[in-house]
């Protein structure tokens, strides 16, 4: 009973260490370690929400791409709060909410900022480097833009 919570435990500590490396990764632009907290096959997807289509990106290598193309435009910070994780041996499901802040340098005179809030639901596996992210979808509750042209 004791190793079935302390492994319970231990299982809840590294993917909240998963989800920090997530956010840290990507804040610092550095599209090969985010890849990294996926599975090799993981798939990071955005819900459709008002006039923002929906987005799919699938396997390491397009991950790490998706994050060096949106990180080349915007450097931001990814503020996610702890998730709720429901946790079956090697697998594990998790919810939580998050917000981004961004900006970005367009042209020479011209600045966006951007924000948003919304959560993830994702999908964990234990693999022999630890917790992973199978999948991992977004869904924004509020997303809003400023611009900014100097003159």
């Amino acid at each position: 009973m004791l190793e079935a919570r302390l492994a319970r435990a231990e299982a809840m500590l590294d993917i909240i260490a998963l989800e920090a490396r997530y956010a840290r990764a990507w804040d610092c632009c550095n599209g090969k370690a985010w890849a990294d907290v996926f599975t090799a096959d993981g798939v990071f997807e955005i819900a459709a929400v008002g006039d923002r289509s929906a987005l799919k990106v699938e396997g390491r290598e397009q991950l790490s791409a998706f994050c060096f193309d949106f990180t080349a435009k915007f450097s931001g910070v990814h503020v996610p709060g702890l998730p709720l994780l429901d946790i079956d041996g090697d697998e594990a499901t998790g919810h939580l909410h998050f917000q981004f802040v961004a900006i970005g340098r367009l042209t020479p005179n011209h600045t966006m900022s951007r924000t948003a809030c919304g959560q993830y639901d994702v999908r964990y596996r234990r693999t022999e480097k630890g917790w992973r992210m199978v999948h991992r979808l977004e869904k924004a509750f509020s997303s809003a833009r400023s611009e900014f042209f100097d003159f």
